[in-house]
């Protein structure tokens, strides 16, 4: 099907993140989207569930699209799929989950207090060492380079609000009842939390996971082999 890609950006990064990926794509039409506090999009209104980041991105979109979200894209990506199907000739759901467990619930709280009250500098090199290889991650590479400028320049209360839309998500009925193609994609090394929601995402839609190397952001480490993915999920 030679529908469009749209990708949706994990948390603190912005539509750029995709770059490495759509240039391996070419010559296939691709759209990157900012989401709501990322990038350029206004951040969402205080206490905003997923349900709006996913209408926002309806609102950029005109035809049925293959949607392809990492982490928070990937949340955003089911709901997307629950309740626009019309607009989702397909889903690719990247080192995401359905729900976080308790833990992280927690930490979303965290990093939110942490973004209102510091800002976001402090949690740039733990978001550095959870995305990449720890090999990438000590070289001066264009892909963690931008990771992080683009992390440190996000808005602290779009990063915070978005890191409680997180906490409060829970998407897992919405997966359960899909009925469009979809496909899970999940680091090899990517944390415990984000393996065992892609073994769950497979089960509830029908497949097995596809694994990459690296870790969270296994997409952009491996572009070439994420592509070819891609491109075998869509004949």
């Amino acid at each position: 099907m030679n529908a469009p890609f749209v990708f949706l950006h994990p948390l603190g990064a912005d539509a750029g993140f995709w770059d490495p990926v759509r240039a391996e794509l070419l010559p296939r039409t691709s759209l990157a989207l900012d989401l709501p506090g990322h990038g350029t999009a206004p951040p969402p209104a205080q206490g905003a569930g997923i349900d709006a980041y996913a209408a926002a991105v309806a609102d950029q979109l005109d035809e049925p699209s293959h949607v392809v979200g990492m982490s928070l894209g990937g949340l955003v990506a089911q709901e997307l799929g629950a309740s626009r199907p019309d607009l989702v000739a397909s889903v690719v759901l990247v080192d995401t989950v359905a729900v976080y467990p308790e833990l992280m619930r927690q930490m979303w709280h965290s990093r939110a207090n942490t973004a209102r009250t510091r800002g976001l500098e402090p949690l740039v090199e733990p978001m550095v060492e959870m995305w990449f290889s720890a090999d990438l991650a000590a070289t001066p590479d264009t892909r963690v380079e931008q990771a992080r400028r683009t992390f440190a320049s996000t808005d602290p209360e779009g990063y915070a609000r978005t890191c409680e839309a997180l906490a409060n998500a829970d998407l897992q009925d919405r997966v359960a009842s899909f009925e469009i193609p979809t496909m899970v994609v999940c680091g090899q090394d990517d944390a415990p939390p984000f393996r065992d929601a892609a073994m769950w995402l497979a089960t509830a839609t029908d497949g097995s996971p596809h694994w990459l190397p690296g870790r969270h952001a296994c997409a952009v480490e491996h572009p070439a082999k994420f592509v070819e993915l891609l491109l075998d999920a869509v004949k």
